[in-house]
């Protein structure tokens, strides 16, 4: 079962799932036409992070100009399946996913085979853990200061899913070369990477960038840049 509130611009949207009611916000591009089949890019927020903050300092619709549909799903308690705090497992949260894009796709046009989704931190493990458990459903991710704890990126399902990993060197709350949080262990940046680019070949691209001295945050370029991996 599915509610919305708005049809058009930017609303919020409501699916349920595993018996619970569960929201997201929708942002259609400017210049919207319902004929058209857009892709759709999905972006998650870190922990503690509601999809309006998500929203604030991603700006997907911003460097999508106009050429894709952009999702901010709210997590349980604003945090992702998967991690040691989250509220939901990452399955029921891969159910909701799917349960949004089959919401969306029954009120627009959109484009199943350019569904793509990215997210900060707790937000990074849960769109690599798309690609790892659910490649039918996403054709790119991107993880940007990403947790990957073990079961989101471990016993992936068959499939290629081009990746993109954007990780600071300096990282003092997911370091770059792994460590534990909560009592549980978190795979090093270049692990995840090297796992990611031996399943995906050189079918489709995986790219890992390092930046340098940048901390734990959603980097001023990472907007644009995860975007351009998308859509150009």
């Amino acid at each position: 079962m599915a509610t919305s509130l708005v049809e058009s611009g930017i609303g919020f949207r409501f699916v349920s799932i595993d018996g619970m009611v569960r929201p997201y916000t929708v942002v259609l591009p400017r210049g919207y036409n319902p004929f058209r089949a857009y892709p759709v890019i999905i972006g998650f927020g870190g922990v503690h992070h509601t999809a309006g903050r998500a929203r604030s300092y991603q700006q997907l619709e911003r460097a999508a100009a106009g050429r894709a549909i952009v999702v901010y799903p709210q997590g349980m308690n604003n945090s992702w399946g998967g991690a040691p705090y989250a509220k939901t497992s990452m399955n029921s949260d891969i159910r909701f996913i799917r349960a949004v894009i089959g919401n969306l796709g029954s009120m627009h046009k959109i484009d199943k085979k350019r569904v793509y989704a990215a997210g900060l931190s707790n937000g990074g493990g849960m769109a690599l853990a798309l690609a790892c458990h659910a490649p039918d459903l996403v054709a790119g991710v991107a993880g940007v200061a990403g947790a990957y704890y073990e079961q989101t990126v471990t016993n992936c399902a068959p499939g290629k899913v081009k990746t993109l990993l954007m990780h600071a060197d300096n990282d003092d709350i997911v370091h770059y070369n792994g460590g534990s949080r909560n009592g549980t262990p978190y795979r090093a940046v270049p692990d995840v990477y090297a796992s990611f680019s031996k399943r995906n070949g050189d079918a489709v691209r995986t790219e890992l960038h390092t930046i340098k001295g940048g901390g734990h945050t959603w980097f001023p370029d990472a907007t644009g840049r995860v975007v351009r991996f998308f859509l150009d």
